[in-house]
């Protein structure tokens, strides 16, 4: 089938807009992982987008599209009606097609039953108050021009909707008159209306009505029915577990979530490097380690003298790190994701798997000296518990933007620690070295040294790429 996308940019700098994303940096990345988890299983992936998007993407990041269509200038519409451009796009397909938003990620093709229905979507949704607030704060003091069914939807009590991170089929002459009528409404109203809350209306309940009003049965990705305001981490952003489930959509408020942007990184760091590295480098701020030909040390400041100490660590080890060179620390990354996709699994203690100390680790131990109002400084820092011990933080590099992690140690884990800086061992040796017979003990270990697994302070001892 074909897959389409659409970037519109509404006349906006890719580089410096952030399209709803923490920072504009990760929109691009989100654009990349995406396109290039299409190619992965898909011959046909076209671009609709504009004279900027196709720079930025084409020009600058190459991205691997078989087909770019630079339709869509400035001037379409309000750039707040995002969902505009889209629909122009699904009404000018000619043969069945899948269109997917640039913050869907799909690392496995989609069942073939769905991708054979006649309409598809994501899933579809149960009205809440969320979308209801949303559409009275639309409605409130205008005149919008409203055919009579769309009206009556939004007079019932639960106000049905299809989300459509994906959206396609096979039935065209549906999918045209569908946006049709989205387009008259859109073009009736657009002038009257510059609430973003209209992409709801126009696109999704408007779907939903159209569904209901010909009979019509769709296809969803997800078999059930969340509510509106149900998009839980869990269900669609975990990109933790990128290598175990086949649908991520970093959607709305998840994409500002500094730990699932950061995941995004490890993602396209561990599957596509060459494609992160054409990301960051049109980023000269976020210092990406070992791309540059000169030693780069980010340098780094503390208003509170209290804690200078625990600063003037964290820029040694920065000048420390910022002699490695892109491959030495890409292939202790690898091993670090390698080692938190173990640990989340079944039953991994019971693997052969080899682990050891991260090469690059190194340890702050917190002066005895140290008032509590300094060690509060740092717990803050550490995000920990105010009434949280606080003797020893572990520090290691990374190739994200956030440059390195910073994780207070407790006595358990300082334990792990010591025996691994002796060797290397397998998880079933080190569980040997670690506990005594009491399976309560042998339970905690293991949940210690997963942590320290998914915090990469400790790695696997290899990483056979696939």
């Amino acid at each position: 089938m074909r897959i389409v996308q659409t970037f519109w940019t509404a006349g906006r700098n890719p580089l410096e807009h952030g399209f709803g994303w923490l920072r504009p940096e990760y929109n691009l990345m989100s654009w990349a992982l995406s396109c290039l988890s299409l190619r992965r299983h898909y011959d046909e992936v076209a671009l609709y987008t504009d004279e900027q998007g196709m720079h930025v993407l084409i020009d600058l990041l190459h991205l691997p599209y078989t087909e770019v269509n630079v339709v869509y200038d400035e001037h379409l519409c309000l750039p707040q009606h995002w969902a505009y451009a889209k629909i122009k796009t699904y009404s000018v397909q000619t043969k069945p097609f899948l269109h997917v938003d640039g913050d869907v990620f799909l690392p496995k093709p989609l069942p073939e039953d769905i991708m054979a229905a006649p309409l598809i979507a994501q899933n579809k949704e149960r009205g809440t108050e969320y979308y209801r607030h949303m559409m009275e704060s639309l409605l409130k003091g205008s005149s919008l021009k409203l055919p009579e069914y769309l009206e009556e939807t939004l007079r019932e009590e639960s106000i049905s909707s299809y989300n459509m991170g994906v959206f396609g089929g096979h039935d065209l002459d549906f999918i045209h008159a569908f946006c049709e009528d989205a387009l008259a409404v859109c073009g009736a109203n657009m002038a009257i209306c510059t609430n973003g809350n209209f992409n709801l209306l126009f696109e999704q309940i408007l779907l939903a009505c159209s569904v209901q009003e010909e009979g019509r049965v769709v296809g969803t990705v997800f078999s059930q029915t969340f509510n509106d305001n149900g998009y839980t981490t869990k269900d669609f952003c975990n990109l933790d577990r990128y290598g175990q489930k086949g649908y991520f959509h970093l959607l709305g408020g998840h994409k500002r979530d500094k730990a699932l942007t950061e995941a995004l990184e490890e993602v396209l760091i561990a599957h596509y490097p060459d494609y992160y590295k054409a990301v960051v480098s049109l980023f000269p701020h976020l210092l990406p380690r070992g791309l540059t030909k000169e030693t780069v040390c980010q340098l780094l400041m503390t208003p509170d003298l209290r804690i200078k100490p625990y600063f003037d660590f964290l820029s040694a080890a920065e000048h420390e790190w910022s002699n490695l060179f892109w491959e030495e620390l890409h292939e202790v990354e690898l091993r670090r994701i390698k080692g938190r996709d173990l640990s989340l699994g079944e039953e991994w203690q019971k693997a052969e798997t080899v682990v050891c100390c991260n090469p690059y680790l190194k340890c702050f131990d917190v002066p005895t000296g140290w008032d509590e109002e300094a060690r509060q400084l740092l717990r803050r820092r550490l995000s920990m518990r105010e009434d949280a011990p606080l003797e020893r933080v572990a520090v290691i590099p990374t190739l994200t933007s956030r440059r390195k992690r910073e994780f207070a140690l407790y006595e358990l884990e300082l334990q792990v620690l010591k025996e691994l800086r002796r060797k290397p061992m397998q998880v079933s040796e080190l569980l040997t070295t670690l506990t005594a017979s009491s399976e309560n003990m042998r339970i905690l270990w293991l949940q210690e040294i997963r942590i320290l697994l998914c915090e990469g302070l400790i790695i696997t001892s290899y990483y056979n790429k696939p």
